[in-house]
């Protein structure tokens, strides 16, 4: 299609109505019989136009489907936090002081007492633990994730608000029941059974020959058992056990140990009748119910998270601790720390030694251990810190989505296209007499993007181009009665406006404006006629800035329709 200046000016002013009712009144001015014959390229305007008038009805339908199949959710935005937080936990080296193989771990935490070594010689020290145990303590917590138990950052700290990273200790243990791998009493009466077995006479063929650990009594053939039997958390290294008399200071290596370490477990609750039960039935041990277990202890250093919109704990990696703190770690374990919450956690259990009491065995002694590893901990700098801000977000469906983007494109790819011919073209333009420009010095000629901007703010030489006056209906025309016979006609005398093909003075086919000075001028668009240029050029011209608004753009020829 050629996109001279008419084309696009007639498409300008049929977008710039936005209306329906345009193309219809196009289409019915085409129709007409009584008119002159409709050049092609008004035709070719007219498709060009109802085509970009139905692409923008089907962006506004895929836009209807778009934002009916639409949903809206929300996501978390984080911003992040400059100042420091100190929510990491790491080992503080002051408090034990430096580390020496000469003596037990943490040696300043080592007191003698009647004799005996103990562990924690001031009393803040437990209560730190205690609280921290009980969840009670304002600047440090318990977690356990996963079967391992890390410490993080009490409520006084203020975190609950903020997203961050850190750094922090922990502790797995892994449990297994040592009883069945164990030998019992062999064929003890039936009056004289627990539920669920007998008693344990030696762990030699578990690898535990000093287990169970006591000091004086038998195991009568009766299967009365006076052994002196105490609830204790023994340490193993290598063939070596410890933590019965002097804590970490029963071994010859005074308790240095790898990563992991080993320990069993050996509980005893005295005088307890343990409940019939309709699966376990029999007569409970009359002296006491016992249980054993081997466990590995890993400390570990942990790089956790904490996540402030699902207020969630969760772990991201974990590494072995160096062998020498996992030694100065479980120092409060083998000197007894822990022993009674192992024996009051475990006492719903203590008839049923199977998978569900192993559990319940693992995450105590874990809580527990690190509960007493606070006196030896410091707090550091968290990393990734941020505040959660909650943001709406619209969810689109794909379908209507690439539809409505592609219709766009074509659009503006329409738009752009026709524009730019239209500021480029010239085998039609408009020429102006040098009468009629702001400086009056020489002729000027129009692009057709001036032709658009005429019609868009000046209609009068497209509707006076169309309709003639003098026609011999009344002044009052209404645009209501009948749109296409409003014409722009008075009785005061006034010139008409003409736009149309005009041969020029050197036989050129021009698109321009003339003034119809007769009201018998131009029947149905047939026929502009010669005007005579003196009086045509005696009117005068409003001229705003470089671009001429006026109701003619002259120039002299013969017109044709």
């Amino acid at each position: 299609m050629d996109y001279s200046l008419d084309r696009y000016g007639l498409l300008v002013r049929t977008l710039g109505s936005g209306s329906l009712m345009s193309i219809i009144n196009t289409l019915r001015y085409i129709s007409r019989s009584r008119r002159a014959n409709a050049p092609r390229f008004f035709k070719e305007a007219f498709v060009g136009v109802t085509g970009i008038y139905l692409l923008s009805h089907i962006v506004g339908l895929l836009d209807l489907w778009l934002h009916s199949g639409a949903r809206s959710i929300t996501v978390t935005r984080s911003i992040p936090v400059t100042t420091d937080a100190r929510y990491g936990i790491t080992y503080n080296p002051v408090s034990c002081g430096p580390l020496s193989k000469t003596e037990v771990p943490c040696q300043s935490f080592v007191y003698t007492s009647e004799g005996f070594l103990n562990w924690g010689f001031q009393q803040w020290m437990h209560f730190q633990a205690y609280d921290t145990i009980l969840d009670v303590n304002p600047y440090m917590s318990l977690e356990y994730i996963n079967g391992t138990a890390i410490l993080v950052p009490g409520p006084s700290k203020g975190f609950s608000s903020r997203g961050f990273t850190f750094n922090t200790l922990g502790l797995r243990a892994k449990c297994e029941n040592l009883r069945d791998r164990c030998d019992t009493l062999t064929a003890p009466p039936v009056q004289f059974l627990v539920p669920g077995g007998s008693p344990v006479t030696n762990c030699s063929k578990a690898g535990y020959p000093r287990i169970p650990y006591h000091t004086s009594g038998d195991l009568l053939d009766s299967g009365r058992d006076a052994r002196n039997i105490e609830s204790l958390v023994i340490g193993v290294i290598g063939d070596e056990i410890g933590g019965m008399i002097n804590g970490t200071g029963d071994f010859s290596s005074l308790g240095w140990t790898s990563n992991p370490a080993s320990a069993v477990v050996q509980l005893r609750w005295p005088n307890v009748t343990a409940p019939r039960t309709p699966d376990a039935p029999g007569v409970a041990y009359s002296n006491a119910v016992d249980l054993y277990a081997s466990c590995s202890l890993e400390y570990l250093d942990v790089v956790a998270s904490y996540d402030a919109v699902e207020a969630e704990w969760s772990i991201l990696e974990t590494n072995l601790t160096s062998s020498e703190l996992a030694s100065v770690f479980w120092s409060p374990v083998l000197f007894q720390m822990i022993t009674s919450n192992l024996l009051h956690a475990l006492r719903p259990y203590m008839t049923n030694r199977g998978s569900q009491a192993m559990e319940v065995l693992e995450m105590t002694l874990a809580n527990s251990n690190m509960g007493y590893i606070t006196p030896l901990v410091t707090s550091v700098s968290a990393s990734n810190v941020t505040t959660p801000q909650l943001v709406a977000l619209g969810l689109y469906p794909a379908a209507p989505t690439i539809l409505l983007i592609g219709c766009l494109y074509l659009y503006s790819l329409v738009a752009l296209f026709i524009f730019f011919l239209a500021c480029t073209s010239n085998n039609k333009v408009i020429f102006v007499p040098r009468e009629l420009t702001k400086k009056g010095e020489k002729d000027e000629e129009r692009s057709a993007l001036d032709v658009a901007q005429t019609w868009l703010t000046d209609p009068l030489p497209f509707i006076g181009s169309l309709f003639p006056g003098g026609d011999g209906r009344h002044v009052a025309r209404s645009a209501e009665s009948d749109p296409l016979l409003q014409v722009y006609d008075s009785d005061w005398e006034l010139g008409k406006v003409g736009m149309g093909l005009y041969t020029g003075s050197k036989g050129e086919m021009i698109y321009g404006l003339m003034r119809q000075s007769h009201s018998r001028s131009r029947r149905y668009g047939r026929l502009f006629p010669v005007v005579d240029e003196e009086s045509a050029l005696q009117e005068k011209v409003p001229i705003h800035g470089s671009t001429v608004i006026i109701p003619s753009l002259a120039v002299m020829g013969k017109a044709e329709s």
